[in-house]
């Protein structure tokens, strides 16, 4: 089993021995009584989806019908108070879980399952070779296009096109499904899609499987091409381990996910196998972005879009500092917001790309530029997520009452919860100073050099905060 010329057996053969990617992981399925018996049931995810449908449709339907101002309408409320800031909170601890509850792809699953009874046929099997090499891109399109509508439409502050937002991603999610097999439109196209699993590689959690086990004891390979009920044969088995299932909704092998991003802990691989091969990892945060990651350039202009978007959001303090507050950057004035917002959201590739040279220019051994830049990635996720900080403590709390002017009532007298912006503003600091101290850690990582290496990604990242700071607080 040693290849020839050589006498070092390979750690590929003795299976015993623990992948340098299993290092400081701890498998939560062994270590918390239930949560493998809860995540087999049938209430994990789709005993969650009625709930979520519950608040989905009515909201959207407030948001086309009802009044559209921010204090009182409650899709606003719900979507840019709540979901945005809560939302972005779960990237750093389970990663892309959302998109196995998002409403969007539940809409698509029910639409697909009606297509099918009023016409059997066989969905269309994905094209994968074209997604893997445009797929990523059209994603970035979308996002780009939503970011400007957003910018130049307003959309925190008219309903209407807020809810449309929703159905237009609501119906990218409906045309796949009733197209393709398993959810191509969440795994290549879907820009929430996109921006979710590239944070998902900041999470605590990771779902994998044993090598060893896949590897010898498997013949079914249901966790990803679907099967039968298959039998489990070790005398701990739980009724519900070795489901019959269609297979990992996004096409991912568990065993062979180099990272979080194709991954949305479904559980459809776990349900599926017959030798409790699964395990639900906790682990450092942020272990996919120093862990052998390969970065791909369709994703980093998604990583840099987003980081623009910091910028973008508080446009109008860049522009009034520049001492052009008379530009007007809306939807009446596309000549002249459409460069204008480019341009801004261009700053981190401008900013990112020349601290990289310098750091090349003294270093010959830095990295290339496709690899460091994902060491920015905590902090363009603390940058968006202080920005909704301040509706997050000022107008969440509020809901009820926002609920009850919503359908005409006054909502006065109805309990609310909120902070002062004072507070909002504190918590908005500490966000970004703490994103500050752990991204020295994934930068040091990322780069494998010293750390007068990296000062002038280092000094950026500190001028990037400095920044953020003046312009959120």
């Amino acid at each position: 089993m040693t290849p020839g010329g050589q006498s070092v057996i390979p750690e590929q053969v003795l299976w015993s021995l623990e992948s340098p990617k299993n290092t400081f992981r701890v498998d939560l399925l062994n270590q918390i009584p239930g949560l493998r018996r809860f995540l087999l049931s049938d209430w994990w995810p789709k005993g969650i989806w009625w709930p979520m449908m519950l608040i989905f449709i009515p909201v959207t339907v407030m948001g086309l019908i009802g009044p559209q101002t921010r204090e009182a309408n409650v899709a606003l409320n719900l979507f840019w108070a709540w979901w945005w800031p809560f939302y972005l909170l779960l990237f750093p601890v389970v990663g892309r879980l959302w998109c196995a509850v998002c409403p969007f792809m539940i809409v698509g699953e029910w639409a697909r399952t009606v297509s099918l009874w009023i016409w059997p046929r066989q969905l269309l099997p994905w094209p994968t070779k074209w997604l893997n090499k445009w797929g990523a891109w059209l994603l970035w399109a979308g996002f780009v296009a939503i970011y400007l509508w957003e910018k130049l439409w307003d959309l925190p502050h008219r309903a209407y096109l807020s809810a449309w937002l929703l159905l237009v991603i609501t119906a990218g999610a409906v045309i796949c499904s009733v197209i393709y097999e398993r959810r191509l439109w969440c795994r290549h196209l879907c820009p929430i899609g996109g921006m979710n699993g590239m944070f998902a590689k900041l999470a605590m959690l990771e779902l994998r499987s044993t090598p060893q086990v896949c590897g010898t004891q498997c013949q079914t390979f249901g966790c990803y091409r679907g099967s039968d009920e298959t039998p489990v044969n070790f005398p701990d088995a739980l009724p519900t381990e070795g489901q019959a299932t269609g297979g990992c909704p996004l096409y991912s092998h568990p065993a062979q996910l180099p990272d979080n991003r194709d991954c949305m802990f479904c559980m459809t691989c776990v349900k599926a196998c017959p030798n409790r091969s699964g395990q639900l990892n906790l682990r450092f945060p942020a272990a996919d972005i120093w862990e052998g990651h390969r970065g791909f350039w369709a994703e980093i202009a998604l990583l840099l879009l987003l980081f623009g978007g910091v910028f973008m959001h508080h446009s109008e303090e860049i522009l009034t500092r520049l001492g052009w507050s008379g530009l007007a950057i809306d939807s009446e004035h596309l000549a002249i917001a459409l460069p204008v917002v480019s341009l801004i959201l261009s700053i981190p590739l401008i900013l990112t790309y020349t601290a990289h040279k310098i750091a090349c220019f003294f270093d010959s051994e830095m990295p290339e530029y496709q690899t460091v830049i994902y060491a920015y990635l905590p902090l363009v996720l603390a940058g968006n997520l202080a920005h909704y900080l301040p509706s997050a403590m000022t107008e969440a709390g509020q809901i009820l009452s926002v609920t009850a002017r919503t359908f005409g009532l006054s909502g006065e007298g109805l309990p609310t919860l909120t902070w002062s912006l004072e507070v909002a503003q504190f918590l908005q600091g500490v966000t970004l100073l703490l994103i500050l101290g752990f991204s020295i850690f994934p930068l040091l990582k990322i780069t494998g050099r010293p750390l007068l290496k990296i000062m002038p990604h280092l000094i950026l990242m500190v001028v990037i905060v400095v920044a953020w700071y003046g312009l959120l607080i």
